[in-house]
């Protein structure tokens, strides 16, 4: 009987051990989904990868609204090289 009651005991561990990890996978993949969204708001200091931040891509649909922005962001690439010629400009 001894052993019958090891078994019982080990495959309540293993059910126990198969219940963390399925948590532990949503944990992991809710993290992730929100590490993806914060990657992509301004607001969220340090998250926001540097190519994906300011005139970029100009040829590519907006991540959040999928609209296509390449003429926006082209202005918005020549107001920046604009202004940061200014700043020499003033700084001479």
């Amino acid at each position: 009987m001894e052993h019958h009651e090891r078994a019982d005991e080990l495959e309540e561990e293993a059910g126990g051990a198969a219940e963390a990890s399925e948590r532990l996978e949503r944990d992991i993949e809710e993290a992730r989904s929100d590490w993806e969204a914060k990657k992509s708001d301004q607001s969220a200091p340090g998250a926001v990868e540097p190519e994906a931040s300011g005139p970029h891509q100009l040829d590519e649909e907006d991540p959040v609204t999928g609209e296509a922005k390449g003429e926006d962001r082209q202005s918005e690439l020549q107001e920046a090289a604009r202004s940061e010629a200014e700043d020499e400009e003033e700084e001479r």
